[in-house]
């Protein structure tokens, strides 16, 4: 069984969309079947999807266990660090309105108390993550993060042929809160910081009617989305990003989700990490839910 409380300053929707927005990863079957079976209460009493729920509001859903949150995926741990595995999907913490009883932070703390994330990847991107177990771990990590002394590689699969084998590229990137969103321009604006992106690319593939490209990626900046900014902004937008990329094309390769992750973090920083210092932790990308993407090779 899984179960929350609605948080308080939730306003009325119906009980299916908290439960989606609550355990974002739970199947959309999974969701159908619990009502269907009538194993949803909302204080005490079965409901049906449309059944309104608002803040103070108990929900009480009976699921197989294999449809329960999973445990965190640990790649490394020891007494000031953990680095684990983020899955495509799940949020790193409760959303603009509380809501989140699967999150990156809920599978740190029920793992270890004292857990705490230090950086985030977007929601629809998966990979490695490090967390810190102490005050102190936090601090530091936060401080190799700061200082570009923890290089992050990523995978990434990119719309069209790049111009170079690898390149390194510089721009700038304005942020817009409020749309979530970020712009990235050429020249120095009110606002915008300075980026880098350093791609190379692995290997050209043809699907669809598409060339596509698979690509290494390393931002020693980390600005919000950088990657899938910066890379539309040069023209080759990631498969599956609608936000920045090319709708047309998403829907013509029938792309399940963003093709971005995050493949490896290194430290890099002897000084405060001089047991850590060289040690990359990895985990290899998932296969791209791209349809026809195992062509030949170019």
């Amino acid at each position: 069984m899984i179960a929350s409380t609605v948080p308080e300053k939730v306003k009325d929707m119906t009980a299916a969309r908290y439960l989606s927005r609550a355990w974002p990863l739970l199947p959309s079957h999974a969701v159908r079947d619990a009502f269907s079976k009538k194993d949803v209460k909302v204080n005490g009493a079965r409901v049906l999807p449309d059944a309104p729920v608002r803040g103070g509001d108990r929900m009480e859903v009976y699921l197989p266990a294999k449809l329960e949150p999973a445990k965190l995926d640990v790649l490394y741990e020891d007494e000031r660090l953990i680095a684990f595995l983020k899955p495509v999907g799940l949020p790193a913490d409760v959303d603009q309105d509380g809501i989140g009883e699967d999150t990156v932070k809920t599978r740190l703390v029920r793992h270890c108390a004292s857990a705490r994330p230090v950086h985030r990847l977007d929601t629809g991107t998966g990979g490695v993550m490090l967390a810190a177990k102490t005050d102190e771990g936090e601090e530091a990590l936060r401080a190799a993060f700061a200082g570009h002394r923890i290089e992050k590689h990523y995978r990434a699969l990119a719309l069209g042929r790049l111009p170079k084998k690898s390149e390194t590229l510089k721009a700038y990137l304005l942020k817009n809160a409020k749309d979530a969103r970020a712009r990235v321009v050429d020249n120095p604006l009110p606002g915008a910081l300075p980026i880098e992106t350093r791609y190379e690319a692995l290997r050209t593939r043809t699907a669809a009617g598409l060339v596509l490209s698979e690509l290494d990626v390393v931002i020693p900046t980390g600005r919000t989305h950088q990657i899938r900014a910066h890379l539309s902004h040069i023209g080759h937008p990631l498969v599956g990003d609608d936000k920045y990329g090319d709708r047309g094309a998403n829907r013509k390769l029938s792309a399940a989700g963003i093709c971005l992750w995050c493949r490896s973090l290194e430290i890099q920083d002897e000084k405060n990490f001089p047991e850590h210092a060289g040690r990359r932790f990895c985990a290899d990308a998932p296969r791209w839910r791209v349809h026809a993407l195992n062509g030949e090779d170019e």
